[in-house]
């Protein structure tokens, strides 16, 4: 850019913080992502590795009580509990990441939040659903004087 242009635009306040956008490393970085993403096919992938884990969430929508609804869109999960003081998300969430399982919640919605890598088996996923389904079994004491 010319330093005429440069100084009239900067007097207006206008900053461009972005100056690698157009960088051709950066670009070839994308294009290999893009293309990777595609011959591996991760999104198909992601889709079909979502039903799974969804479908196991809602069994337990059916199973347990406590659930009030199970939802979600490929590998963006969610399970929403009904309210209650003892059982709610964040125990939930702790107990969880004691057991090394990184998972969201939103405690307002009273609601536990999935959304692995693309890259995460069918095992790890069928793990995580055993592990939650015995979470929700126990009663709330046994979830932090058990182990």
């Amino acid at each position: 850019m010319r330093k005429e242009l440069a100084e009239a635009l900067e007097a207006t306040g206008f900053y461009y913080a972005q100056y690698h956008q157009n960088d051709p490393l950066g670009a070839a970085v994308a294009r290999e992502v893009i293309s990777t993403t595609r011959e591996e096919s991760w999104i198909e992938n992601g889709r079909e590795k979502g039903a799974y884990f969804l479908a196991g969430l809602k069994q337990l929508e059916q199973e347990r009580k406590l659930v009030k609804e199970a939802r979600g869109r490929g590998l963006l999960l969610a399970l929403e509990l009904w309210p209650d003081e003892r059982r709610n998300v964040q125990n939930i969430y702790r107990k969880l990441l004691d057991l090394g399982y990184l998972v969201g919640y939103y405690s307002a919605g009273n609601v536990l939040r999935f959304d692995p890598a693309l890259t995460i088996d069918r095992e790890d996923i069928t793990r995580r659903l055993e592990v939650l389904t015995e979470i929700l079994k126990r009663p709330f004491t046994a979830l932090f004087y058990s182990e």
